[in-house]
């Protein structure tokens, strides 16, 4: 099955690319680049509350700033987050604390569920509408698509924000494949909204895109088609680098739009 969105924005957040932009010049499918120590200086990320951000992993620190971005700009009615990894680290460190006898944090308990990053993103932006959190192993980045498309043309939701995002679990002793964390600690980002145009620009689109022509002429660059059958399991990152969309330019129109 294939959803077709309208793209408006790509956030993209991590030790080794700090934009969206910054990801898009990497060549490769690797990145090893396991410190995170550069993110903490980013102002996407201290815009965060000091003492909300203290209660987050590097992981869940970079999915709250680009939600917080997104949020800045846009009118959004739905944020869902999808992880595979989640709060894997925090929950290790309980059970470690369970097994010495000795006490559980209240709160690193309550943190460590997997919706709460988009809980602390809700109190620090006031935000009322839906928040869902998914989790599908191999298949998060779809599921999470799958949930935004859902939320658009079988809720009617005008403007959803899925955020993808993974820990770097590369220093943990577990049976866990290297695919699930040699990105190291990331969050992706997309403002999503329905494909607006006619049957015929679609189906022009798709013919051109099919046959290898220049699909650009027929639809704009923001239209976005993803194949749940075929890119379900993609790797996000993998995924977010090689889209073809183009960030539009800050300017104060963009910035207008959301304080309006």
């Amino acid at each position: 099955m294939s959803f077709r969105f309208n793209l408006r924005r790509a956030y993209f957040v991590s030790g080794y690319a700090h934009t969206y932009e910054d990801l898009k010049k990497i060549q490769g499918i690797s990145y090893n680049h396991h410190d995170d120590s550069s993110v903490k200086d980013l102002d996407i990320v201290k815009a965060i509350p000091m003492m909300m951000r203290r209660r987050l992993n590097a992981s869940g620190k970079m999915a709250v700033a680009v939600s917080m971005e997104a949020f800045r700009h846009f009118e959004i009615d739905k944020v869902i987050y999808a992880s595979r990894t989640g709060e894997t680290k925090r929950c290790i460190s309980l059970l470690r604390d369970v097994r010495m006898d000795g006490g559980v944090s209240p709160t690193e308990f309550s943190a460590s569920v997997h919706n709460g990053n988009i809980g602390v993103f809700s109190i620090i932006n006031g935000f009322h509408g839906e928040t869902t959190a998914v989790s599908a192993a191999e298949n998060t980045l779809g599921a999470a698509l799958a949930e935004a498309y859902a939320s658009l043309y079988g809720e009617g939701r005008s403007r959803v924000l899925v955020v993808i995002y993974e820990e770097d679990l590369s220093n943990n002793i577990m049976p866990i494949p290297q695919k699930v964390f040699y990105n190291g600690s990331f969050a992706c980002a997309l403002v999503l909204e329905k494909w607006q145009a006619d049957v015929s620009s679609v189906d022009d689109f798709l013919a051109a895109d099919s046959a290898g022509g220049e699909a650009s002429d027929v639809a704009p660059e923001h239209y976005f088609e993803f194949d749940y059958v075929r890119e379900g399991c993609t790797d996000p990152v993998d995924f977010f680098r090689d889209l073809k969309f183009v960030n539009p330019d800050e300017d104060e129109n963009h910035v207008a739009e959301r304080e309006s």
